[in-house]
């Protein structure tokens, strides 16, 4: 029997998966203000990364905050009206894309002394690259906050 390779799930950054948690959450208690430190103690987060997070996602409008004893962060729409690629694009710095793929520009080394199959290969790969950032971007446009928290799947 051959071994069979199991590809490897798309991987996204820590801020992202901390990004959606901590939205998710939020909407879970819709209204009410969290504290970073009880979201972090929620999902077992680093408080000092999930702080940055959230203060990405209040920079984008996503959350508010309130300081003070009964302060904290809550969303700032209501999760229907909060897409998920917006909520990943927020955790995105200056220097990252927003999507979690590979850089479709880069060149390819060549493998084969025929210059025109190596373009060929080096088209074919980035339009592939292309499609698949495509379609998980207009799937993340599509889903929202509410639709996570129903448990929708893609």
């Amino acid at each position: 029997m051959a071994n069979r390779r199991v590809a490897a799930p798309l991987r996204v950054t820590e801020r992202a998966d901390y990004a959606l948690k901590s939205v998710l959450l939020l909407s879970v208690h819709e209204g009410d203000y969290l504290t970073t430190r009880a979201m972090a103690d929620h999902f077992g987060m680093s408080p000092k990364m999930l702080a940055s997070v959230l203060q990405r996602l209040r920079a984008a409008g996503i959350v508010e905050s309130r300081p003070g004893w009964q302060g904290g962060f809550r969303l700032s729409r209501p999760p229907g009206r909060i897409a998920l690629n917006v909520v990943i694009a927020a955790t995105a710095s200056g220097d990252e894309r927003s999507s979690a793929l590979p850089n479709i520009g880069a060149p390819l080394r060549p493998r084969s002394s025929t210059p025109a199959l190596n373009d060929r290969a080096a088209e074919l790969v980035n339009d592939f690259w292309r499609a698949l950032d495509d379609h998980i971007q207009s799937t993340l446009t599509a889903f929202t906050v509410a639709d996570l928290v129903r448990g929708r799947s893609p």
